[in-house]
């Protein structure tokens, strides 16, 4: 059967028509009919096909358009968020840069100012009535170098720098003043064809001595001409992280270190305030009797009525060693053939003085002051015998000094140190000091002139010894006279403290100063173990980050 049968039997009206001729044809055809769909349906269904599949395009058609639009929509919105996200960082990038241009022109400012700078007695006075009057004229030079304003072409980036202080303490002592500033930097940044900004501040704290200064603030100072340009390769000094003040040895004019020891002595003879040192007036406080006669060799322990005051020595000494016992502080004096022992327990007020006739015992302690008009020629650590008397240790460092304690040995001529000497608690991480408990203040001192004559003598102090290894020396050394020398083998001479000398000569060792200023009283204590300045001087001893945040 064809198509052409079909659309005449079935598509076209008959006008004439015999009804039982044509009930027997269309059921034949129908058959036959029925026969070619079922076995060629293709032929028949054709156009209905085609008209699902097109529906069914057009609903998928519409289904990826309303897809696309939307993410389209969505990527433009994305895009853009993105984008104001970006120029925002960009902009916070841009304050950061300001905060850190305004720090380090503050900073290298600060540094050419205040490091180790001497003044004169009025400018001191001027000082003084400023930060007594609260006004910030000593820090307005770090203002101006913190105002900034500046535009990077190639990055677009545009910032804008402003400065406050305020002065946040102030202590004025009969030798010094010290100031501590909050200083502050608010930065903002910003994008060019972009109106948001953003702002950053910092926060600052800042710590200016000015006037005869103690000298353990300054870490390594060296009088003029007494540090060769050669020997600056190799001095090191590593202070507190958060110090951002420059680390260099500071050159002093001449006569800066102190070579006048009195104001020290009195108080450890317990005098008060003496003009010169005669020998009738020493024999008065060492308890012996009074005339102009030189005071014998020897050592004496000063006490009085009111209590027990330091150690006097006349004469050289052939050996003066620091040891530990328990709770107890052991400090032994050789001379010649004679042997004196110091013991005394902070803890326990306690005190005992062994000499070779006697042995003495106090419920109280005595000034930890040590006068020596003499040389000393071995300054150790020492270790306790059974018999309990110290013997030099030179193989192994060994505590010497108790955590702690504040002590000042003043010599007036030469001192050798021959070994190292630490305090208990004293431990290293990562080759740094680090102090388990309070640090001990331990002074070290060679004036170059005699106590009582005044006359100038062979003074400094000398780092002996003949161990290939590194020496450490906890300590706040001053020397006058000849100044530091380094004839030892050492590899490295670490100064856990400070150095202030009239010269420095290092040989092949190299120095590593390692500096932490010890915070100084509200007041002057009723023993000042301090050694100052000779002239006066302005120092920033801290310069610290204390907050860094962004501004609301």
């Amino acid at each position: 059967m064809n198509s052409s049968f079909i659309q005449r039997t079935l598509l076209k009206p008959k006008i004439e028509h015999n009804p039982v001729s044509e009930n027997k044809m269309l059921e034949g055809d129908l058959i036959l009919f029925a026969a070619d769909i079922k076995t060629r349906p293709d032929r028949y269904f054709v156009h209905g096909r085609k008209g699902s599949a097109m529906v069914v395009c057009i609903l998928l058609l519409g289904l990826f358009l309303t897809l696309g639009v939307s993410l389209l929509l969505s990527s433009q919105l994305f895009l853009q968020v993105q984008g104001f996200r970006k120029l925002n960082i960009i902009s916070s990038y841009a304050a950061e840069n300001g905060i850190k241009e305004a720090l380090e022109k503050a900073r290298a400012r600060a540094d050419d100012l205040y490091l180790g700078v001497e003044i004169n007695e009025k400018t001191f006075l001027e000082f003084k009535q400023q930060l007594e009057a609260a006004q910030l004229d000593l820090v307005g030079p770090l203002l101006l170098e913190a105002v900034l304003s500046r535009t990077d072409e190639f990055s677009g980036m545009r910032w804008q720098t402003a400065a406050t202080a305020t002065l946040s303490s102030f202590l004025s002592l009969e030798q010094y003043l010290k100031a501590m500033f909050e200083f502050n930097i608010k930065s903002t940044g910003q994008v060019q064809g972009f109106s948001g900004k953003r702002s950053q501040e910092l926060l600052l704290g800042l710590t200016i001595y000015a006037g005869h200064l103690p000298l353990n603030q300054l870490p390594l100072a060296i009088e003029e001409d007494g540090l060769k340009e050669a020997e600056k390769s190799q001095i090191k000094i590593i202070q507190n992280k958060s110090n951002l003040s420059q680390s260099r040895a500071l050159s002093l004019n001449h006569d800066s270190i102190p070579d006048e020891a009195l104001p020290l002595i009195s108080q450890g003879l317990k005098i008060f305030r003496p003009e010169r040192l005669p020998s009738w007036l020493l024999r008065r406080a060492l308890g012996l009797e009074v005339n102009n006669d030189p005071v014998p060799d020897g050592v004496y322990l000063v006490r009085d009525n009111m209590g027990l005051g330091g150690i006097y020595v006349q004469g050289d000494l052939n050996e003066l060693l620091l040891g530990i016992e328990n709770d107890s502080q052991l400090i032994q004096f050789r001379q010649a053939d004679e042997v004196w022992l110091l013991k005394f327990n902070p803890a326990k007020g306690e005190t005992s003085f062994i000499t070779a006739e006697s042995r003495e015992s106090f419920d109280s302690l005595p000034l930890s002051i040590i006068m020596i008009n003499g040389r000393i020629e071995s300054l150790a650590a020492g270790n306790i015998n059974p018999d309990g008397y110290l013997v030099a240790c030179e193989d192994r460092p060994s505590p010497a000094v108790l955590k702690g304690l504040r002590l000042a040995i003043v010599c007036s001529r030469k001192i050798n140190l021959t070994s190292d000497l630490i305090s208990q608690g004293l431990e290293w991480k990562d080759g740094i000091p680090y102090f388990k408990s309070k640090q001990s203040q331990l002074i070290i001192w060679s004036t170059g002139k005699d106590f009582q004559s005044e006359e100038l003598v062979d003074g400094g102090i000398s780092l002996r010894g003949d161990n290939n290894r590194d020496r450490v020396i906890e300590a706040n050394l001053i020397a006058g006279s000849q100044g530091l020398q380094v004839s030892s083998s050492s590899a490295e001479v670490k100064i856990v403290g400070s150095v202030a000398s009239t010269d420095l000569e290092l040989g092949q060792n190299r120095l590593a100063v390692f500096h932490q200023p010890e915070n100084q009283p509200d007041g002057i204590e009723q023993t000042d173990l301090q050694v100052y300045s000779k002239k006066p001087l302005l120092h920033l001893t801290e310069f610290k980050i204390i907050e860094w945040r962004p501004s609301r």
